[in-house]
């Protein structure tokens, strides 16, 4: 009987094996890529903070292959703000920023120029950089060439100044600092030719034809020199720097009263007196630089620098008493000013 039995049971199990029925998923015969995300939300949910999947609490029972292979389409969705709970964020979001972007206003820049901002609604809008937006290529240069000068880099600031000429030839600030620089190179035929063209841009600039005189001066052309430094005082009468150049101009020409004239416009009478005494002493006029000194004291008697070149020409044109009592004042003057400090 037993044995019976156990034949039976054997056959029994040889007919179940052999029998056909429904395939055993392997994961060799699985195609994950046909796992659509509506299926991974059925299944095990990917936490935020990217925490380990297994401690994850599933809300739904089922294959848990099929939970671990949708796990990483979850996290690409969550990270690029797709899945059902983040497509309403992820579209507020973009209209805000489209929003952002299409209010900002941009210029266009048209033949070097530039056309000032407007604002979407029609206002004007304020530019963050006042001297980027309206500078044109020429300013840009013309601007960075100063810099290179005032901080001593010449030939960087020859560099940016060509540059600019040779977008406009005619530009009289860039020509203008353009000679300037050659000049302190040394190339005085280039920075004549750079004054000319800057004050060919403006006749009736006073600074180009003040440049202009005094490098002619400069360069010994006292005649040239004083016909442009003339026209400059015309166009700029309260220009104290142009008058004493056309002064020093006239003392080269000989012409010491005009001088004089020209040194009070330029620092006043007592300065004028004290200017003018200056060149005509380095010329070996020593009386005549006497009379204009001898005009400052009377002026300002307590001046310790009018009585102290006085004592000097005194003595060199054979006035020693009158060299003496320069010094008694001399004396007293510091004797008071001691006294009262």
């Amino acid at each position: 009987m037993q044995k019976t039995l156990l034949s039976s049971g054997l056959i029994l199990i040889l007919v179940l094996v052999l029998a056909p029925g429904r395939s055993i998923v392997t994961a060799g015969g699985f195609d994950w890529s046909s796992v659509t995300l509506d299926e991974s939300e059925s299944t095990t949910e990917v936490n935020d903070d990217s925490s380990d999947t297994a401690n994850a609490s599933p809300k739904k029972k089922g294959n848990g292959f099929v939970r671990a292979l949708t796990s990483p389409f979850r996290a690409l969705g969550r990270l690029f703000g797709g899945g059902k709970k983040n497509d309403q964020q992820a579209k507020r979001t973009s209209e805000k920023d489209a929003s952002k972007f299409e209010s900002k206003t941009f210029t266009r820049i048209k033949d070097g120029s530039v056309q000032p901002p407007t604002a979407a609604n029609g206002d004007s809008a304020t530019p963050i950089d006042a001297f980027a937006v309206a500078a044109s290529p020429v300013d840009v240069h013309i601007q960075k060439g100063r810099e290179l000068l005032v901080a001593g880099n010449v030939d960087g600031a020859i560099a940016e100044l060509n540059t600019a000429t040779t977008i406009n030839p005619k530009s009289g600030e860039a020509n203008k600092l353009l000679g300037i620089a050659y000049e302190s190179k040394g190339f005085r035929d280039r920075a004549l030719q750079s004054f000319e063209v800057a004050l060919h841009s403006d006749e009736d600039n006073a600074e180009h034809l003040n440049n202009l005189g005094f490098l002619l001066y400069k360069n010994g052309d006292y005649e040239k020199a004083t016909k442009y430094l003339k026209r400059a005082v015309k166009k700029a009468p309260g220009d104290a720097r142009i008058w004493n150049n056309l002064a020093l101009t006239q003392c080269q020409r000989g012409k010491f009263d005009d001088a004089f004239e020209s040194f009070v416009k330029a620092v006043g009478e007592f300065g004028g007196h004290q200017n003018i005494a200056a060149q005509l002493q380095s010329r070996g006029y020593a009386k005549d630089a006497i009379r204009h000194l001898e005009k400052a004291q009377a002026m300002r008697p307590n001046s310790l620098d009018v009585l102290t070149k006085l004592v000097a020409l005194y003595e060199m044109t054979g006035r020693p008493t009158d060299a003496e009592a320069a010094r008694r004042s001399i004396v007293a003057l510091k004797t008071f000013a001691d006294a009262n400090k």
